[in-house]
């Protein structure tokens, strides 16, 4: 309850008798049902009447008759703080003597039985016709708990702030305006400035940069668009730059704040140093180049001590051929691997690329399925199946026929074990399909690797209308894979 409100019906009483000293000899009939307390003393301090409100708050009813109780019924009175008063030098007195009114003198009132009470004092000096002091009334207001919820509110806000000073990330507040109120240590050391508070607007930083390096206004960094805009900013990159010339990448994680009434009142913003974070990705895409080099430069020595091997043992060119081919499919897979960090490779790209040396030769293969990402095990596996496939319908299934036809399709569903992914190679239009007499490597490969490399399984079907392979993994066996 603020000021002006505890003196409304001070006022109101004091409206309605305007000085009149007729009020000290008879209390108003209404003075018991005003909500706060009252008392009125005459010219020398004696006590001439009080009402309920004012005895719960002394915790006493003062003898009128013995006049020994003066400007005020309380036990003892103190500043607030802390400091006795004595009844001399309470405010009623002090009224008394320079005939001045008080307003909303904080005082602590203690009872006979040692509890306390803090109150907001409102005192009147009551003139006689001549404009002589005769007397005084006090009104007065328990302000404990409003003082209490004062107190409560400046120990959050100094729990608050210590929090805030606490954390390792910078952090800062500022108004609605974009004016900086509020920055801890860590703000100060981030920037490398010392903002002024109060001035500084948007962000403490000497100089912003999109991550590209170009310029970034003050007023369009994360901060100003968030308060602009009134939504939240969630893990947009940029640089600050220090005096010193180093440059500090972030991400920023502004919040506007709200009133009540949903009136923006300000924002606070938390700064997080990503600089490690870009090392480790530096030092990450370095030591992945390097790997990339090393095994493209492993795969091409393979495939040359491969060439020599099989020309000095008089091993015929077609072997030489096939491995060859082999070794491509898997440089297809890891090509495909680096792009990506050698986190995953996307299934179609896969397959169109182990397909590429058919696609102009006039046959229809055609592709089907949902955006399925492989994990590098599971990659390098994929691309083996393919070529193998790829290599014996171009022998003896669709691809030796013009009027040969190949469809791959692939989902995902759900099963008992987990999500799984279904890929399904079917051969038509080419040469009527008879087992072999005998299992190759291809078969081996696809039948035994898949179970062996993935928990999964594959099934290969001749059926006279071409071959068809059908290939099962649990996706729950290949951690990383991504499915969107």
């Amino acid at each position: 309850m603020s000021e002006v409100e505890m003196s409304r019906p001070h006022l109101a009483f004091a409206k309605q008798f305007d000085g009149s000293e007729a009020v000290l000899k008879t209390p108003p009939r209404f003075v018991d049902m005003l909500p706060i307390a009252v008392y009125a003393c005459d010219a020398d301090g004696r006590i001439c009447w009080f009402n309920r409100h004012a005895v719960q708050i002394w915790g006493r009813i003062p003898q009128l008759e013995d006049g020994q109780t003066r400007f005020g019924g309380a036990h003892k009175l103190y500043e607030i703080d802390g400091s006795e008063l004595p009844p001399d030098e309470a405010p009623m007195a002090q009224v008394l003597r320079t005939g001045q009114p008080l307003r909303g003198k904080e005082l602590i009132v203690e009872r006979p039985d040692g509890s306390r009470s803090i109150v907001l004092a409102f005192i009147d000096p009551v003139e006689d016709a001549g404009g002589n002091v005769v007397g005084a009334i006090n009104c007065f207001h328990d302000a404990s708990r409003h003082r209490q919820a004062e107190d409560d509110l400046r120990e959050r806000e100094r729990w608050f702030r210590e929090l805030l000073e606490s954390l390792p990330a910078a952090v800062y507040t500022t108004d609605a305006e974009g004016r900086i109120t509020f920055y801890n240590a860590a703000a100060k050391v981030f920037w490398g400035v010392t903002p002024v508070i109060g001035e500084s607007r948007w962000c403490g930083s000497w100089r912003i940069y999109r991550p590209d390096g170009e310029a970034l206004p003050h007023d369009q960094c994360p901060m100003a668009v968030a308060i602009r805009e009134r939504r939240a900013i969630r893990g947009e990159e940029a640089i600050t730059e220090r005096p010193d010339g180093t440059r500090v990448p972030f991400i920023a994680y502004p919040t506007p704040l709200f009133d009540a009434d949903g009136t923006i009142t300000g924002a606070v913003n938390m700064l997080v140093d990503i600089s490690e974070r870009k090392q480790a990705e530096e030092r990450k895409k370095v030591l992945i180049d390097e790997l990339n080099h090393r095994v493209k430069n492993t795969l091409a020595t393979v495939q040359s001590l491969a060439v020599q091997t099989f020309r000095g043992v008089g091993l015929p060119s077609e072997a030489c051929r096939i491995f060859d081919g082999r070794l491509f499919a898997l440089s297809k897979a890891h090509t495909l691997l680096t792009f990506s960090g050698w986190t995953n490779a996307d299934l179609k790209t896969l397959i169109e690329n182990i397909l590429e040396p058919y696609s102009n030769s006039g046959n229809s293969i055609r592709l089907a399925g949902m955006p399925v990402r492989l994990t590098p095990r599971a990659a390098p596996l994929f691309a083996m199946i393919l070529h193998e496939l790829a290599t014996n319908a171009a022998k003896y299934g669709a691809l030796s026929a013009e009027t040969g036809a190949i469809d791959i399709e692939w989902t995902t569903r759900e099963s008992e074990t987990g999500h799984m992914l279904q890929a399904v190679w079917q051969e038509s239009g080419g040469p009527e399909v008879r087992p072999p007499h005998r299992r190759g490597f291809g078969s081996r490969l696809i039948e035994r690797g898949v179970a062996a490399e993935l928990k999964g399984d594959a099934v290969i079907a001749y059926e006279p209308s071409g071959l068809r392979c059908t290939i099962n993994i649990p996706l729950a066996a290949t951690p990383a894979a991504e499915n969107h």
